[in-house]
C-alpha cells in the first residue's frame, strides 16, 4: 500500500492515509505529502470485537469520509466493514482482497454472513490481488462479477535493489553452503513447522551442505526455536527474527523457499525475482500468475512430501 500511494501522481491525487493504530514500521516510508492520521496509538485486546458491536455507519461517520471522492479499504476485515457503512452515493468505495476467500474468513469481523454479503455489495469496485483470489470471491458471491478486477501488489523494484545494497547484513553466508532464505510471519499458515521437519529429513538423509535462514517474527517463534533445539538442527536452521530491511539477506541467498499452506499474493517471491534469486514454492493462490506456471520458479504440490522432493 505504501508503494502504491507513493507512486500515485502528486499533481493528480491528494492522498490521506487512515490507520486504526499508529503502529507500523512502513509509515516512515510514506511520501511527505501524504496525510496520515489514526484513532489509537497502540493495538489493544478486543478491538475487533468492539468494532463488530458498533454499527459500521457510526464508525464511517467518525472518519468524515464524505469529504473524499474515493475511499479504499485496503485490507479485508475491519477496514472493509468500517467503509461499508458509507451511504453517500457521491463517494466511490473500493475494497481490496489479499487472500483466498472463504465465507468464514470474510465474515470474521462481521456480525453475520448476511452483513458480510451486504457490505461487499455496497462497494463500487472490489480489487483482488490475483486471479485465484478473484475466483474464490466469485465462488461465494457470483453477483459481484461486474464489480471485481485483479490488480497485483505494487512492487517498487528500484527500492528493493537499493535496499539490498545497504550494510545491514550482519551474518556471513558460507560460499560453500547452499544458503536458503524464507521470509514471513511465524504463523501456522506459513508452513514453517513442516519446513523445519523437511530440513531434518534432508540433513539426515543426504550430504547436501545447506542452511535455512527464516526472517520474520510471530506467535510460533518460541515453538519453532524449541523444535530446532530438540531436533539438534542449530547448524541447519536459524531464525533471524524481524528485519526492517530483509533485502541484503535475500540478495545473498542461493534459493528462496515459500512453504505456505495458502497465500493471496506473495510479495516476497516477487522481491526474490527482482534480486534474481531462484524460487521454490508450494502451489498457493497467485503462484502460477507470479511464476507463469513454473517458467520463473519451481512450483510443487502443496503437500509436505512434494515440498521435500522440491
Amino acid at each position: 500500500m505504501v508503494h502504491l500511494v507513493n507512486a500515485l501522481p502528486k499533481d493528480k491525487y491528494q492522498v490521506t492515509l487512515f490507520t486504526i493504530f499508529k503502529e507500523g514500521i512502513n509509515k516512515k516510508l510514506l511520501h511527505p505529502v501524504i496525510n496520515h492520521f489514526y484513532w489509537f496509538s497502540k493495538v489493544f485486546r478486543g478491538y475487533s470485537v468492539l468494532q463488530k458491536i458498533i454499527p459500521a455507519s457510526f464508525l464511517a461517520n467518525r472518519l468524515k469520509v464524505n469529504d473524499y471522492d474515493i475511499v479504499v479499504a485496503y485490507l479485508e476485515h475491519v477496514p472493509t466493514r468500517i467503509l461499508s457503512g458509507i451511504t453517500n452515493p457521491k463517494v466511490k468505495k473500493i475494497a481490496w482482497l489479499h487472500t483466498k476467500a472463504t465465507p468464514e474468513l470474510l465474515s470474521r469481523t462481521f456480525r453475520t454472513f448476511e452483513e458480510t454479503k451486504n457490505a461487499y455489495q455496497s462497494f463500487n469496485q472490489i480489487v483482488c490481488v490475483s486471479q485465484e483470489v478473484k475466483n474464490s470471491l466469485l465462488h461465494i458471491f457470483p453477483q459481484l462479477e461486474n464489480k471485481t478486477l485483479v490488480i497485483e501488489n505494487t512492487i517498487d523494484f528500484s527500492f528493493i535493489q537499493q535496499k539490498a545494497q545497504e550494510m545491514s547484513f550482519n551474518i556471513e553466508f558460507d560460499s560453500k553452503t547452499l544458503n536458503i532464505v524464507s521470509i514471513g510471519r511465524l504463523i501456522e499458515v506459513k508452513g514453517y513447522e513442516r519446513l523445519i521437519q523437511i530440513v531434518k529429513r534432508i540433513a539426515s538423509s543426504t550430504d547436501i551442505n545447506f542452511k535455512l535462514y527464516i526472517i520474520g517474527d510471530g506467535e510460533l517463534a518460541s515453538k519453532l526455536n524449541a523444535t530446532i533445539k530438540k531436533e539438534n538442527l542449530e547448524n541447519y536452521v536459524q531464525l533471524l527474527g524481524f528485519k526492517e530491511n530483509p533485502y541484503p539477506y535475500l540478495a545473498k541467498a542461493d534459493l528462496y523457499v515459500c512453504s505456505s499452506f495458502t497465500e493471496g499474493y506473495n510479495s516476497a517471491i516477487i522481491e526474490a525475482l527482482a534480486l534474481e534469486i531462484p524460487v521454490l514454492t508450494t502451489d498457493c493462490p497467485g503462484m502460477n500468475e507470479i511464476l507463469e506456471n513454473g517458467k520463473f520458479g519451481k512450483i510443487v504440490p502443496n503437500a509436505t512430501e512434494d515440498l521435500y522432493e522440491g
